[in-house]
């Protein structure tokens, strides 16, 4: 039997819990939620943010820190009547590891004045289905910032993605890992 590490799923993904967002809706469809689910069906499980961005969340590790090696993006646009213009263009990550973020609790405070270290800027294919993203050099946070910063250019003001799946450095499965 294969066993894993507190905190990391079967995928070898760790688990996050969303700790902000500026935008989410009250329909379920486009819950900031649906970011951390496995539900990546369309009509469910996409977070879609009724802004042509950017749209931003801050996810976390439960209050530890962990190294990220690889980002995994789950390209989805929710219902059936959207567009894949409606996805992304490109995403910013950054990390932080103080406690910074810890007092962010409402859509009126500002996350741009929480000192976070840029990641990466990351151009998003305009297709569904799963993009996986290699940090240049693995970085070590309490906290995981996601800023959808546009769409792929439809007149509709929405910007959409669905997963969003943190990974250790090398990450195959944790069995390959620790063989």
């Amino acid at each position: 039997m294969e066993k894993y590490p507190l905190g990391v799923r079967r995928d070898g993904s760790y688990y996050t819990r969303v700790e902000w967002a500026n935008h989410t809706e009250p329909d379920p469809t486009f819950w900031v939620l649906n970011l951390i689910t496995e539900d990546t069906g369309r009509n469910g499980g996409t977070w879609g943010a009724n802004t042509y961005g950017p749209a931003i969340a801050v996810l976390s590790f439960f209050g530890e820190s962990q190294k990220i090696g690889k980002i995994r993006i789950f390209r989805n646009v929710g219902l059936d009547i959207s567009v894949l213009e409606e996805l992304a263009k490109t995403v910013d990550i950054y990390v932080s590891n103080t406690g910074e973020p810890e007092k962010l609790r409402r859509i009126e405070d500002r996350v741009e004045e929480i000192p976070w270290e840029f990641v990466k800027r990351v151009p998003i294919e305009k297709a569904e289905g799963w993009q996986e993203i290699e940090l240049d050099v693995p970085v070590e946070a309490r906290y995981v910032r996601v800023d959808l910063l546009e769409n792929q250019g439809t007149e509709i003001p929405w910007v959409e993605i669905s997963k969003v799946k943190l990974y250790p450095p090398k990450c195959g499965s944790f069995a390959e890992n620790n063989a």
